[in-house]
């Protein structure tokens, strides 16, 4: 072992044991979250990977500090669970399921709570639905009654509040805030003590999955351990993420499990019920198969929905139509994102129409991404940025004619204009004309701060908050962004919104390397010269008064260094900045370029991209420097951290924090970018190619085109199945 692991690991606390599989989406969700909790906790986490067929690689491009060790086949979850406690070393263990999210400060409420109470061998804490309802984690050691009276069992749901089910789940007995002993806690979520561990030894491997967690917490008490119901601390649960992909071979564990802790632990004269119990759990077995194959046939996603999909489409093309209306085609990242979607969905299943208005006279114009052969979009004149009355008006009753004359199946609409004025047209469109045209809006950012004043963002978020009442499914482009909107603005019920993240033709910023040295030829800067850009409309929202502060700031304190500011793009404050920078003398490092058409060169000249933005959705530009190996510093605005990541474990500094993609700054602080800017043009090679290498994986794997079309297709198919 290396030195500095050696270290690493004599400073760890808590060892946190995940084991995988095929559930990787959620445990790229659940990393983040645990890296959220853990604050100062020294902490490591091993990831037991079961074989898992859906890119677990991922897990290392986008925390590179976790420990991946993937098994050649599926070997059972005690199996991987001994192998990744024998891998720590730390006086507590942590087990946690990959479909959960862990709540914050989960594991220093849980390990002060253990310090304080050395008799306790496992602590579990209470685990949530994503409903928020509370999980029967907390339970009492299994009878033959539990069987017809478990958590999830018929004569439970039939009757609820009965007697037996109440003392075999314990959680009910909780006020929700005091620590309880109980007879065990759910695998999902235990805090371990590793001395317990040792006296009692690892999990029983006979227990391929299910019920592990019972024996061993019955181990625990006969050794005289106590377990802990820990209310106090939370974790999200999904439950069956992993077993849904082994749904029969989960339900014959099941079974083969409770056979198991029947043998293991009922007194020897009960040993002549075990034909009859064999031939029970035979016959139990026998009935969940034949149930839960109806049910999958019956429930299956794709094939219920494109069933009751084609039932529902009418027209002679047998295709779902989709009518897709933005405000304008300026350049940025959602008119790529509507292009795509217009000229990628399956053109056997879906016919897509793409509405669209007019562009501001200072806004770049990204029509050029239609070829010629391509169906070019409905253009409304009438609809534009700018309100006015009139041509608002205009505008609804040009979209109620394209409605009548489409008759489209779906309506989704693209940034807020949009998004108003063709929801309050669908609505009464259905009221007037009986159909059930289904609405679906895409928040690419929002307009809630940092572009009106207080009195005119509460209107418009009062405006969204109706117009969330009609719409069927609200599209969030990341999840901080759902959560900003569904518990800060309050827009919708979380359960209305649906997170399905950009996607891109990522190939050309990929291999843009091959393009370095072009652009700097064409603005004549040579190779010894550092560029710094940022890249977008010269609006307000971008903030780039900020950019040309932090490049003052930095030039006065670096004047030995040679650099250029690039600002690329154009809008309404081109000549303010301008003057800016010749009131402030900084006009001979700051170049202005305007809108570049095939930006990947300048990416690939670019050292350092910059974002200094008051409100975001996903920044594209972020995106796209990250595909091209291109280290990152921005304000933390909408979904940034989502790009950036966790902190690196590089203690945060006076105006800046090192994550693990890219540097994360306050927004409106000039001087902490100044000094984001300096950490990173003086960090060494090797923590550059650190960053930028978990950065592009990390983009590689989750904002690809096809992944964001097969997203859509699958929400398309659900709206339409809901039709019936």
């Amino acid at each position: 072992m290396k030195t500095a692991d050696k270290e690493e690991e004599m400073r760890t606390s808590v060892d946190i044991v995940i084991v995988n599989y095929n559930s990787t989406d959620h445990l790229l969700q659940c990393l983040g979250s645990i890296y959220d909790s853990l604050q100062e906790l020294p902490a490591r986490i091993f990831v037991q990977d079961n074989a898992s067929m859906d890119n677990v690689e991922r897990v290392t491009s986008a925390f590179p500090h976790v420990s991946l060790k993937k098994n050649r086949c599926n070997i059972g979850f005690s199996k991987a669970v001994n192998r990744g406690l024998q891998q720590g070393s730390a006086p507590y263990v942590v087990l946690l399921n990959p479909d959960t999210t862990v709540q914050d400060g989960l594991f220093k409420s849980a390990v002060a709570f253990m310090e304080e109470n050395p008799e306790v061998g496992i602590l579990g804490p209470r685990i949530l639905n994503t409903d928020g309802s509370i999980q029967g984690s907390a339970r009492g050691f299994p009878t033959p009654l539990t069987a017809f009276f478990g958590r999830n069992s018929l004569l439970t749901r039939v009757f609820p509040g009965n007697r037996i089910t109440r003392e075999n789940i314990l959680t009910t007995k909780s006020d929700g805030k005091t620590p309880m002993e109980v007879d065990w806690v759910s695998g999902a979520c235990m805090l371990v003590r590793r001395e317990a561990v040792e006296d009692v030894g690892l999990m029983d491997e006979r227990f391929f999955m299910y019920w592990e967690d019972a024996d061993w917490c019955r181990r625990m008490l006969q050794k005289d351990w106590k377990v802990s119901y820990f209310p106090q601390a939370s974790i999200l649960h999904y439950v069956g993420v992993s077993s849904e992909h082994l749904l029969f071979r989960s339900i014959f564990e099941f079974h083969k499990s409770i056979y198991w802790l029947f043998h293991k632990y009922n007194k020897p004269f009960l040993r002549i019920l075990e034909p009859v119990v064999i031939g029970g759990l035979s016959f139990r077995i026998s009935f969940m198969l034949v149930s839960s194959g109806l049910n999958v046939y019956c429930r299956r996603p794709g094939l219920a929905a494109r069933r009751k999909a084609a039932a529902l489409i009418t027209d002679k093309e047998s295709k779902i139509k989709v009518l897709r209306i933005i405000a304008r085609l300026n350049i940025g990242g959602p008119a790529i994102h509507v292009h795509l979607l217009t000229k990628g969905l399956d053109g056997n299943r879906f016919k897509s129409i793409l509405v669209t208005g007019k562009i501001s006279p200072q806004e770049g114009d990204m029509g050029y991404l239609f070829d010629p052969k391509e169906p070019k979009p409905l253009i409304i004149p009438e609809l534009q940025r700018e309100i006015s009355l009139k041509m608002d008006l205009r505008a609804l009753l040009q979209i109620l004619v394209i409605l009548r004359r489409e008759k489209p199946d779906i309506v989704h609409t693209h940034t807020a204009k949009a998004g108003t004025s063709a929801r309050m047209v669908v609505f009464l469109y259905n009221l007037i004309s009986g159909r059930n045209v289904k609405m679906a809006h895409t928040f690419h950012g929002h307009i809630f701060e940092g572009y009106f004043n207080r009195s005119k963002a509460y209107l418009f978020t009062f405006i969204e908050r109706l117009l969330g009442k009609i719409t069927d499914v609200i599209i969030a482009i990341s999840e901080s962004q759902k959560k900003e909107l569904a518990e800060k603005y309050c827009i919708a019920p979380p359960d209305k919104f649906k997170t399905i993240n950009l996607g891109f033709n990522l190939n050309p910023f990929v291999r843009s390397k091959v393009l370095r040295g072009q652009y700097r030829e064409s603005i004549g800067v040579d190779g010894n010269e550092i560029l710094i850009g940022i890249i977008g409309r010269l609006a307000p929202i971008k903030n780039h008064i900020m950019f040309l502060k932090a490049a003052k700031i930095f030039l006065k304190e670096n004047p030995e260094i040679k650099v250029k500011f690039l600002i690329v793009g154009d809008g309404e404050l081109r000549d303010e900045l301008e003057m800016y920078c010749e009131r402030h003398g900084i006009s001979a490092y700051v170049r202005f370029c305007g809108w570049i058409l095939n930006v990947s060169t300048v990416y690939a000249d670019l050292d350092i991209l910059a974002l200094t933005s008051l409100n975001e959705g996903t920044p594209v530009s972020i995106i796209e420097a990250m595909a091209s190996s291109v280290p990152v510093i921005a304000t933390d605005a909408g979904g940034v951290l989502d790009l950036l990541g966790p902190k690196n474990g590089i203690p945060q500094t006076d105006g800046f924090i090192a994550c693990e993609r890219g540097i994360l700054c306050r927004k409106n602080d000039a001087l902490g970018f100044a000094k984001g800017l300096n950490y990173l043009l003086n960090a060494s090679p090797y923590e550059k190619e650190k960053i930028t290498s978990c950065a592009r994986g990390f983009v590689k794997g989750r904002f690809s085109e096809k992944r964001l079309l097969n997203d859509m297709e699958s929400l398309y198919f659900e709206l339409m199945a809901k039709k019936a």
